[in-house]
């Protein structure tokens, strides 16, 4: 029972294995899936890509007083 289903199985894999090596469109429907994920990964790189951080490290130390200045102005 078991030795069948594995025949099965495998001649089921051998024939989507055959389909999709003989007939471009066939493995442009097995392959969309894929594509469509790169797609979409593709976009959310670009957003974050284009998307600019509200605060900058230069933008930060440039803004900051040291401690010695403050104490300084105090006295």
């Amino acid at each position: 029972m078991i030795n069948l289903i594995v025949v099965i199985t495998s001649a089921i894999m051998f024939a989507l294995l055959l389909m999709w090596w003989r007939w471009a469109a066939f493995r442009r429907w097995i392959e969309a899936p894929k594509y469509s994920m790169l797609r979409q990964e593709r976009r959310f790189d670009d957003q974050e890509t284009e998307r600019e951080p509200a605060t900058s490290l230069s933008s930060i130390a440039s803004t900051r007083e040291s401690p010695k200045s403050s104490m300084n102005t105090l006295c």
